[in-house]
């Protein structure tokens, strides 16, 4: 694959920047990208399915059960059955997750600033990235 194809730097892009929250962002807080993208969606959701979820963030199903499970582990969040319907099982924060959100607000910042692109260039990036993900998304 040439290095100078897009998919090819798109990749190394995503591999790189997932290193980098791994181990400048996250490490000091003891979490993954994937436990802090857990996160930032439970923070909007509240509560939800754990199959929306996995959805959400794109993980495979059996992903997502090994990752909630070490959060709920550590106190971060919890798991239930649904009061409408048993077989679903809901997640959310627990006051030790809402409070280690709080303290993740600053990440964002962090990775914008760690990019050295200016404001500007970040946000089209920013766009020209989710048109690529709206127009190849295989629904």
């Amino acid at each position: 694959m040439p290095q100078n194809s897009l998919d090819y730097q798109m990749y190394l892009a995503q591999r790189e920047i997932i290193k980098f929250y791994n181990r400048n962002l996250l490490k000091n807080k003891q979490l993954s990208y994937q436990h802090y993208l857990v996160l930032m969606v439970l923070h909007e959701e509240k509560v939800m399915p754990v199959l929306q979820l996995g959805e959400r963030l794109a993980f495979q199903s059996g992903t997502i059960t090994p990752i909630l499970k070490k959060m709920e582990a550590r106190g971060i969040v919890s798991r239930h059955r649904s009061d409408t319907d048993e077989r679903i099982v809901m997640i959310q924060l627990t006051e030790e997750g809402e409070s280690l959100v709080k303290e993740l607000f600053k990440v964002p910042l962090q990775m914008f600033k760690a990019s050295k692109l200016e404001a500007e260039d970040y946000k089209k990036l920013m766009a020209y990235s989710k048109k690529i993900v709206d127009n190849v998304t295989y629904e």
